[in-house]
């Protein structure tokens, strides 16, 4: 539909612009889009002041141009898309054509290059076999012209002239060269002919000649320091014989050989003050003896300053530096560590495995500062086997070899191992030696059965004896304490200590600080002894590491700590426990000496645990069956101790307990009926009582040094139940007066105080519960049942106090059964099964108060009297 011809309905020129191809390159908004057609009508109709009213008229006209010229817009464009695709597809076709043809082109183009290449590699290797059938007929040619000059200086040396060979050995260096190389060669035809003895002769003649010449050159030049001279002499030996002689020369007359170790030095090393500490387990070993420091530092200075000499000289420096590291290891440090061991091994098996530990870890460090040296100055070529000497080793292989062959002989198979055993059992057999001696005159004493402890005795005497360094202080069980200890004692073996003064002679006996006497006359091991054992067990264990290789290591290791086990667990520990478990068993006063075995094996446990932790296990962990297997050992032994020392201590608590009961058996009749008032007003208190606080303090200051934390509060709370329950038992022996009764307070009074020093609540409790009771003895009758009525009395059944009440002197006076509601009939039988019957409602005890339910104190009394029909029956508990 066309517009009318109306000039107001033509679209205007904007309008036009806006219909064209460019504006919908780009987004288009469509509000815009209406926007800015709407704008040009618009303008119009404000022109048309004629007109008031809004006229849609003029909008539709316009739209309707509008979209007319879109649809024609839109055919143009669709008519040119149509247009370009069919001319993209023409191109494409066009391109994959010509992609096909260039294909085909390229694979022409690889299939004449396969062919040049197969030619050119044809050409190459017919190349190849020409070069080589020309090198061959060269060698031929060379070989038949040197087989030819050969020959013909033969047939010379056969008529006697041997001047031509002798003008070119005199024309220097080349011609020395030259004259070696065909010396040699006419060496090799005069042993495979054997028809012409007088050339044969001739030639060997002539060698040695040149050989001696190259040689005296050689060794003037050595003199003179010259190594470039040094250097064509060595190329010429080793092109004439592989260059031995000269080699040989070389090492035999090295300054380091002809200077070193004097017979002076030697007896200076045998009579060296490094061995005086050697033998003395309680100061640290010297590092290493000072005469091996002096040869291993002039070895370092002479290898490091001879590696570029080699280098640089011969032309085969790994060979020559071989040979040279295996003189010196063979003539210089083999025969020292050997003077240095011989020299120990006279002193102690502990001098000798300290001197060979350090002679071992000196020498490796050695051996890496060579190996340094040799891999920074000799350049390594080609091994070969010249004349004799050895070259299919590097540097580095040869010192390690040298390292083997040094100290094979003293740590293969079991050798070192035995050794380490053997000085332990020495060591430890030493140090315990004073405890078992001790241990033995303390049972001589007594009746008891000593084949254990002399058996111990006896075992550590033949150990010192096929040592061959039989210690006094072990040289028999009845000599075992004649000597006294010569050194200081040990301090803690992880800490550093001060090495004594020069010439100290070595320690072998036993230190004065080596046991420990308590009041009882009990002897143990002192700290410090302990601390000595797992200092010489940690040296031990550093020897093992240093000295044994990884495969055997463990085995090692497990067997020296069975060795530590073994002396500190049956030869000290299981002796002291069994001597207190038989001082225990006897019926008499406890000496208390328990208590230090107990905290000496307490401490040992804790030192051994740490020591184990610190020492062995970063040395077993990363192999689970030898860590298995010494934990197991190490678990044994301590829950073995532990066992031991809960028996100890529980025969302890019997033995403390029946002791109390024995004194307070001793309490006298009359004890609370005394004749004397006045005294006993005065009087602190009875002499049981006296007795038993003393035994008590006695008890609680020798536990508290051996016993910390639970099991301290444990063990004191057993005794003090146990004499709670005593004391409970105790007054209702007794008849009391009114004086008397002070006495009762006074006792309790004193039991109390005694007990509050252990500092443990319930306790208390207990005895303030005994101090209440003893008040019923001191009140006048008509304030009694006041008292009755308060604390913990009010708390009680009548029943349960009666026991207590009828031992005052006036009980039946003053007719206290009475106050207590309870006649004198209901003691019989009878009348105490209808009580108790009474007490039960409905099937079940009666409760009497809440008081006996919620506190602990009475419910443990109650256990501790089921055998008291009259007691029991007070706490009627639901």
């Amino acid at each position: 539909m066309s517009a009318p011809n109306n000039p107001f309905y033509e679209l205007s020129p904007e309008i036009r612009s806006l219909l064209a191809i460019e504006t919908f390159r780009e987004n288009v908004s469509t509000t815009d889009f209406i926007e800015r057609i709407s704008s040009g009508v618009i303008e119009q109709m404000k022109s048309n002041t004629t007109t008031t009213a809004f006229d849609s008229k003029p909008f539709i006209r316009t739209f309707e141009s509008v979209l007319e010229e879109l649809h024609q817009l839109r055919t143009r464009v669709q008519h040119q898309c149509n247009e370009l695709e069919s001319s993209a597809q023409a191109a494409e076709q066009e391109y994959k054509r010509n992609i096909t043809d260039l294909h085909g082109a390229f694979d022409d183009v690889y299939r004449s290059y396969d062919s040049l290449e197969s030619r050119i590699g044809d050409v190459g290797k017919t190349a190849i076999r020409i070069g080589e059938q020309l090198e061959t007929i060269d060698k031929e040619r060379s070989k038949a012209s040197e087989s030819r000059d050969i020959i013909e200086y033969f047939m010379e040396f056969q008529d006697g002239n041997t001047e031509r060979l002798d003008t070119l050995r005199q024309g220097g260096e080349e011609g020395q060269l030259k004259t070696a190389i065909i010396a040699r060669r006419l060496n090799a035809v005069a042993k495979e002919v054997d028809n012409d003895a007088n050339a044969k002769v001739a030639i060997e003649k002539f060698c040695e000649s040149f050989e001696k010449e190259i040689l005296e050159e050689f060794d003037k030049a050595y003199e003179e320091g010259d190594p470039r001279v040094m250097a064509h002499c060595a190329k010429v030996l080793f092109e004439f014989n592989g260059g031995a002689s000269c080699v040989q020369i070389y090492v035999n007359q090295h300054e380091f050989f002809m200077s070193n170790m004097k017979l002076e030095e030697v007896d200076h090393v045998r009579d060296s003050e490094d061995n005086a500490d050697l033998s003395n387990p309680n100061l640290l070993p010297p590092e290493v003896d000072t005469s091996l420091v002096k040869l291993y530092d002039d070895i370092r200075i002479t290898v490091r300053r001879e590696a570029g000499i080699i280098s640089s000289v011969f032309p085969q420096p790994a060979t020559v530096m071989q040979v040279l590291l295996q003189r010196i290891f063979a003539q210089s440090i083999q025969d020292h560590i050997e003077l240095l061991l011989s020299r120990s091994q006279k002193y102690s098996h502990l001098a000798y495995l300290r001197t060979l530990a350090s002679t071992h870890a000196e020498t490796k460090r050695l051996i890496e500062n060579l190996k340094f040296y040799c891999d920074k100055e000799v350049s390594l070529k080609d091994a070969a086997d010249v004349n004799g000497l050895v070259t299919s080793a590097s540097p580095d292989e040869t010192l390690d070899r040298c390292m083997d062959d040094l100290f094979v002989p003293y740590t293969e198979g079991d050798r070192y191992l035995r050794k380490e055993v053997e000085s332990l059992s020495e060591l430890f057999g030493n140090i315990v030696s004073e405890f078992l001696s001790a241990m033995q005159r303390r049972k001589m004493t007594s009746t008891r059965n000593q084949s254990v402890l002399t058996r111990t005795l006896n075992q550590i005497s033949s150990t010192s004896t096929a040592t061959g360094i039989l210690s006094p202080s072990v040289s028999s069980p009845s000599a075992l304490n004649e000597q006294a200890y010569q050194s200081s004692a040990s301090p803690n073996p992880f800490e550093k200590k001060q090495p004594q003064a020069p010439h100290q002679q070595p320690s072998r006996g036993v230190d004065a600080n080596t046991v420990t006497v308590d009041d009882s006359g009990f002897t143990l091991l002192s700290p410090d002894a302990i601390m000595r054992i797992l200092h010489i067990h940690a040296e031990a264990v550093i020897r093992c590491v240093e000295l044994e290789d990884q495969q055997a290591l463990v085995t090692s290791l497990g067997q020296i700590y069975n060795v530590l086990v073994d002396f500190v667990g049956q030869k000290y520990l299981d002796i002291a426990m069994d001597d207190i478990l038989d001082d225990l068993n006897n019926v008499k006063e406890p000496e208390l000496a328990c208590f230090p075995v107990i905290k000496s094996a307490t401490d040992i446990i804790q030192l051994m645990q740490k020591h184990f932790e610190s020492a062995m296990l970063p040395l077993i962990v990363s192999i689970p069956s030898t860590h298995r297997d010494i934990l197991s050992l190490k678990n044994t032994f301590m829950a073995t101790l532990e066992r031991k020392i809960n028996i100890v201590l529980q025969k302890s608590i019997d033995g403390i307990t029946y002791w109390l009961s024995e004194i307070l058996s001793r309490q006298k009749k009359n004890d609370f009926k005394p004749r004397d008032e006045e005294g006993a007003m005065m009087s602190m208190g009875t002499l049981p009582c006296m007795q038993s606080v003393d035994f008590i303090t006695r008890v609680y200051r020798a536990a508290s040094q051996a016993l910390q934390g639970k099991n301290f509060e444990a063990f004191l709370r057993r005794i003090g139940n146990a004499f709670h329950s005593m004391l409970l038992e105790h007054f209702k022996k007794f008849n009391v007066t009114p004086t008397g009764g002070l006495l009762v307070t006074k006792d309790i009074a004193k039991y109390q105080e005694v007990i509050k020093m252990f500092k443990l609540p319930g306790l208390d409790e207990r005895f303030e519960m005994l101090r209440q009771l003893g008040n019923i003895f001191v009140v006048k009758p008509e304030i009694l049942k006041s008292i009755l009525s308060e604390g913990y009395l009010a708390r009680l059944d009548p029943s349960v106090l009666y026991p207590y009440l009828e031992r005052r002197i006036d009980f039946k006076t003053a007719k206290l059964d009475r106050l207590l509601g309870i006649s004198m009939d209901d003691k019989n039988p009878a009348a105490v099964a209808e009580q108790e019957k009474s007490l039960v409602k409905n099937g079940k005890p009666q409760r009497r108060s809440l008081f006996v339910n919620d506190n602990e104190v009475l419910k443990d009394i109650m256990k501790n009297y089921t055998h008291n029909r009259d007691f029991l029956a007070a706490f009627n508990l639901s």
